[in-house]
């Protein structure tokens, strides 16, 4: 877990990698989402609370969370 603390115009520095990425950011009351992934941003605005993004979690599988976990390692360590 990485804790960020917002300035005083609700900032939050990121890190160099997303520099000059499009980051999508979900408000799911409560709990914030940023991610660069489209596809994933697109399935997380369809929902509405809490419930259903825990409902969302679940229905991802162990190998999908692999693959997304590899291709964000992968695109961080490239020059």
């Amino acid at each position: 877990m990485d804790v960020k603390i917002a300035d005083s115009k609700g900032r939050v520095y990121l890190g160099k990698w997303y520099a000059n990425k499009k980051i999508y950011v979900i408000d799911l009351g409560g709990i914030i989402v940023l991610t660069p992934y489209t596809a994933f941003a697109e399935e997380l605005e369809k929902l509405k609370d809490i419930e259903d993004f825990t409902e969302f979690l679940k229905s991802i599988s162990p190998k999908e969370l692999k693959e997304t976990f590899r291709e964000s390692v992968w695109e961080k360590t490239k020059p």
